[in-house]
């Protein structure tokens, strides 16, 4: 990574001195030209005032640059007066040639501005070469500077990165002493490996303890059925056996509640509280707009929030919200209730014929084709969401009596402040 940026540094450098040296050459070029057309038309003028028809008064000669320039006065189709250089092309494209007139005399003045030119800017292009090498040097060693300070962070943080893995998560990166924001990436990516660190720990201790637990009943289990195996179809073995298969059965059933348990919590860890006014107020008066024919009968209370991501809590309203359109809109009215610790949706449609499914991934309604397609697994994510976030969720209905989703979160104590 470091290479690539001093390649593109070096690249940017040579199209930066190109370009600068380029237009600075132009720009005194172009200067320089200007300066001497106006000091050629400033002896031409010269020229002019003090020639006369009489008497030649004034040392022409003088004021031509003879390697450079020359100078012819005509009167009418007669040359009157013919000075400069022979090698002189006066049809050359670097030839500029300057006319006036006075009386019957016509004055041109032939001026070779290439030549010219070049003579005064042969210091000036050392100068602009010096200045563009200067800043160069400058520049590159601002950008290798920089590059040293940003890239070389990032590559270190690249590869601590790469060592990172299941068996070597105390890896951490060196802090700078310089407070950046590199220096906030490094902490804040420490930080985190420090609670994955943690997290992985208690999760394998948990695992390791919990096979530990599950082996006990498992051989208990089995120890029995070879027993049984052994001596028959015994009665009071048999009874036995029972007795011990519903107590060591009860137990990993618990084990698994307890794994699921906390896998969830080390999900919901880090969950911020959402706003459920603010989301519940906005999808109400957008489904009032969406749908004007449907009464949307709404009681939220003032500053109500959840354990739950904004974005899946917005998510599971729109699912409950869009299945009572589509399954109550019939009834031509949707109540939807929110208080401290509570949502409720409830439609006056033609109700679940069947709650107990209803929460199954790819349950399609009977009356699909009378509502649009779908893919039917709307309801199963509302179900995994509440999985996820450990609230309750039950759904009330009956046929021809409409459906009511009655979702229930644990009470929660806010600091001051929050």
């Amino acid at each position: 990574m470091k290479k690539r940026f001093i390649a593109i540094l070096a690249v940017v450098i040579c199209i930066m001195s190109i370009v600068t040296f380029v237009l600075s050459y132009l720009t005194a070029k172009g200067s320089i030209e200007q300066l001497v057309l106006e000091r050629a038309n400033t002896r031409l003028s010269i020229i002019v005032q003090g020639f006369s028809s009489i008497a030649n008064d004034i040392d022409i000669y003088s004021y031509i640059e003879f390697p450079h320039e020359s100078i012819s006065i005509r009167k009418g189709s007669l040359s009157v007066f013919q000075y400069g250089t022979s090698r002189l092309d006066e049809n050359s494209s670097g030839v500029r040639k300057l006319e006036t007139r006075k009386g019957d005399y016509e004055f041109t003045l032939y001026i070779d501005l290439d030549a010219e030119v070049a003579g005064y800017i042969s210091p000036f292009r050392r100068i602009i070469t010096i200045t563009v090498i200067l800043y160069a040097v400058i520049f590159a060693v601002a950008g290798i500077i920089f590059i040293n300070t940003v890239v070389g962070p990032i590559s270190s943080l690249a590869t601590s990165m790469t060592k990172i893995t299941s068996q070597n998560l105390r890896e951490r990166i060196p802090v700078p002493r310089k407070k950046d924001e590199i220096t906030q990436l490094i902490e804040t990516f420490n930080s985190m490996l420090d609670e994955i660190e943690g997290t992985y720990t208690r999760l394998k201790t948990f695992v390791e303890d919990m096979t530990h637990d599950i082996v006990t009943p498992v051989q208990i289990l089995e120890g029995y059925r070879q027993l049984i195996e052994r001596h028959g179809k015994n009665e009071k073995i048999i009874d036995e056996y029972l007795d011990v298969s519903k107590v060591q059965l009860f137990r990993l059933k618990e084990m698994t509640t307890s794994l699921k348990a906390v896998f969830l919590i080390e999900k919901r860890r880090h969950v911020e509280f959402a706003d459920a006014s603010e989301i519940t107020s906005r999808n109400v008066a957008y489904y009032q707009e969406l749908y004007t024919n449907i009464h949307f009968d709404a009681s939220i209370e003032k500053d109500v929030r959840f354990p739950i991501e904004a974005m899946d809590l917005e998510r599971i309203e729109n699912i409950l919200i869009d299945n009572a359109v589509k399954h109550g809109g019939e009834g031509g009215r949707i109540e939807i209730l929110l208080t401290r610790n509570e949502l409720v949706i409830r439609d006056f449609g033609r109700g679940i014929t069947d709650p107990a499914s209803a929460f199954e991934r790819n349950r399609r309604s009977e009356d699909v084709n009378r509502h649009g397609e779908g893919a039917g697994i709307g309801l199963s994510i509302v179900k995994r969401f509440s999985e996820e976030y450990g609230f309750t969720l039950d759904l009330d209905s009956r046929p021809g009596a409409g459906a009511s989703f009655i979702l229930r979160f644990p009470a929660i104590r806010f600091p001051e402040g929050k």
